[in-house]
């Protein structure tokens, strides 16, 4: 038995706010009256209806803007389902409405009533399906879900994790080796010329010290220490020569 009601938000497949349906006894019970997206179409509820036509027509406008959103969200977030793989390629169990709604709420927040979604028939095989989504009266968003062999995914999944351990302890190899060589061949500019005069030092000390190569102005101040240390007292000056007495001024 049908029953006319107005309905009082979108519903996907129905109409949206403020169209008047007919639908089934039983839907308007059991779904759409509990949930409050429908009104009876009572006298007083129409007369209601029309009174407030104009500020309907806006929701509708903005409810129309937000579904497009929607839409787009809901294109954007393609879905993946790990399923088990019997002999000859069969699945165990399928895909159905529910999942796909449940998968919606789960990976992106997006809450969809299952009877929007169009599917005719569970998805039963491996592959990618293209499933429309019907979220308002006049807007149909489409979804990618893809049907992968569970033992595929996670062989997938775990050599791409050995894949990428390996490139970190290669990376870091390199950087160990790198560094080392730059510690024992890449020294500082500057370092090699102190280790240089260094050395120079230590050769002049060898010099002085056993040849008497002494640098420059040191020897020579060592010479006159040396030539004046017997003059220091007069008994031990040397006598006087006949050269020296003839310079000599003479006394009155």
């Amino acid at each position: 038995m049908k029953v006319k009601v107005i309905l009082q938000a979108d519903v996907a497949g129905l109409g949206e706010i403020g169209d008047v349906k007919d639908v089934a006894g039983g839907y308007a019970r059991n779904y759409l009256l509990p949930r409050k997206l429908v009104l009876p179409a009572t006298k007083g509820n129409m007369a209601v209806l029309e009174q407030q036509r104009s500020r309907i027509t806006q929701r509708q406008d903005q409810n129309r803007v937000e579904a497009q959103q929607l839409a787009v969200r809901i294109g954007a977030l393609p879905l993946t389902f790990e399923v088990r793989v019997g002999e000859q390629g069969r699945l165990y169990g399928s895909v159905t409405g529910q999942d796909i709604a449940q998968r919606l709420k789960d990976d992106g927040g997006i809450e969809i009533d299952r009877r929007g979604i169009e599917l005719k028939e569970p998805l039963r095989s491996l592959g990618e399906f293209d499933v429309p989504i019907r979220v308002a009266h006049t807007v149909t968003a489409h979804v990618k879900v893809s049907l992968r062999d569970q033992a595929v995914v996670r062989a997938e999944a775990a050599q791409a994790l050995a894949a990428a351990q390996a490139q970190v302890r290669a990376e870091a190899e390199a950087r160990a080796q790198a560094e080392a060589q730059a510690v024992t061949t890449d020294a500082p500019e500057g370092v090699e010329a102190v280790g240089t005069a260094e050395t120079d030092v230590d050769a002049l000390q060898g010099v002085a010290e056993t040849d008497g190569g002494a640098p420059r102005g040191v020897e020579a101040v060592g010479a006159v220490e040396t030539d004046a240390a017997p003059l220091e007292t007069v008994e031990d000056a040397p006598p006087a020569t006949g050269a020296e007495s003839a310079t000599t001024l003479p006394t009155e």
